[in-house]
């Protein structure tokens, strides 16, 4: 029942983007059936690739991102783009600070990159703000690379167990045939 209603709301999305300027841009590539698909791959590739880049500091391209991504890709599009909702103006700034932070303490304890900033040590305020935008990064994609492996791993796992229960209950659903009834089988 619930696939029902998700390949209804797909078609009003599919009609939707027509009307948009990404169809005037990709046109039909957004519709082929592998962006919209509903497999392990399709599913698990589209929240890792949503989630990857909800990481990034790229607030204001993320869907251009993620579109992009999910045409090279070949991934479920509806999936990456909700999942690139994670970073929205309300928890942006929680997250990239958590990002800055955890960037400026492996870049600050990372011994080779510790001296390379030591090594160059410029000081300006142009060098102070490529510091803070390394700290950024680099702690942006260490959530972005943990979440997308992370949720590749989850969904496919999830994946693999719903499918292991739905056979072990098509299994308990067919008869079992007793002793007598399959001696008299065999006659």
């Amino acid at each position: 029942m619930w696939l029902k209603k998700w390949r209804k709301k797909q078609a009003i999305l599919r009609t939707s983007l027509k009307k948009t300027y990404l169809y005037r841009i990709w046109g039909h590539k957004l519709f082929t059936d592998v962006l919209w698909r509903i497999d392990k791959r399709s599913i698990s590739g589209g929240l890792a690739l949503g989630l990857f880049v909800a990481f990034t500091p790229t607030i204001p391209f993320q869907m251009l991102l993620t579109v992009c991504g999910g045409l090279y890709f070949r991934v479920n599009l509806p999936i990456a783009l909700a999942a690139c909702w994670v970073t929205n103006p309300l928890t942006a700034v929680p997250i990239y600070t958590a990002a800055w932070r955890l960037g400026k303490y492996v870049v600050e304890n990372a011994a080779p990159v510790k001296e390379a900033f030591e090594a160059y040590n410029i000081e300006g305020k142009a060098t102070r703000i490529i510091q803070q935008g390394f700290y950024l990064w680099t702690g942006s994609l260490i959530f972005s690379s943990t979440s997308a492996l992370s949720s590749n791993l989850a969904i496919r796992a999830i994946w693999k167990l719903a499918h292991k229960s739905g056979r072990s209950k098509k299994q308990n659903k067919q008869p079992k045939l007793t002793a007598s009834k399959k001696q008299t089988d065999n006659t």
